[in-house]
């Protein structure tokens, strides 16, 4: 993964916040989100990182469910539409979910992290942020203190949110974490970090985020090939039938 990837999640915007001296991150790889264009159950609270915390468990642990029903509700479309699903815009669904169809499951990833205040707000800064080739200035250096204190607040709400949700099984069950970071282990690998970065940064594999992720079975009428394949095994029992009855006559 690189910075041309959509930045979606904690762990992706701290590699762009990383690769920062690679250039000014691109307006179009953020995924930035008018939050007051959002329904009232994705609004999270973010008068403070306390707030911010609560309603992202909240939040969090109610899209764990409705991932949960989706693996009975997805066949019921013949060409499933996460945006009436989730109750999203078009575009917003098209921001924050990732639906895969593989050959027999489909998998599904939704970026809860994109619904937090404290993430669009460190996008937001980090964007604006330019460095140049000789340094930076005394407006950068205050610049990069600023992306340390928003990281450092998203930080908070996300470890804040990830504490009360460790016993609510349905998120267990849903939690994208590990895949998430996976996804990007190898761009955080191969790029030195930007000598600006203040000396707070956390091991990567401790990175946290809400994003959450499924994985069910493909309807059997959408799978590629279902009915060919159910059509040779039907043959080789009736031909193993017939065998059978041969031997014993």
């Amino acid at each position: 993964m690189t910075t041309s990837s959509p930045i979606r999640s904690a762990p992706a915007l701290l590699i762009a916040w990383r690769q920062q001296n690679r250039g000014a991150l691109p307006m179009a790889t953020a995924a930035l989100l008018e939050l007051s264009d959002l329904v009232p159950m994705y609004r999270v609270d973010g008068e403070t990182a306390l707030t911010e915390a609560a309603t992202a468990a909240h939040l969090a642990s109610d899209l764990a469910e409705r991932l949960r029903r989706l693996a009975s509700a997805y066949g019921e479309w013949d060409l499933f539409e996460p945006a009436p699903y989730f109750d999203l815009l078009p575009a917003q669904a098209a921001q924050i979910v990732r639906i895969v169809e593989r050959v027999s499951t489909v998998h599904v990833t939704f970026f809860a992290d994109l619904l937090l205040p404290s993430f669009q707000t460190l996008a937001s800064a980090l964007i604006s942020v330019r460095l140049t080739e000789q340094g930076l200035d005394v407006t950068n250096a205050l610049r990069q203190q600023e992306l340390a204190n928003r990281w450092q607040n998203l930080l908070t709400v996300l470890d804040g949110a990830r504490r009360r949700l460790a016993n609510d099984a349905g998120y267990l069950a849903a939690n994208g974490a590990n895949e998430e970071r996976n996804r990007w282990r190898a761009a955080w690998e191969q790029t030195a970090p930007a000598s600006s970065l203040p000396d707070m940064l956390i091991p990567f594999e401790r990175v946290p985020t809400l994003t959450l992720s499924i994985d069910f079975p493909l309807p059997a009428n959408r799978q590629p090939g279902r009915l060919r394949r159910l059509r040779r095994v039907r043959e080789r029992n009736r031909r193993a039938a017939a065998v059978h009855r041969r031997t014993k006559a």
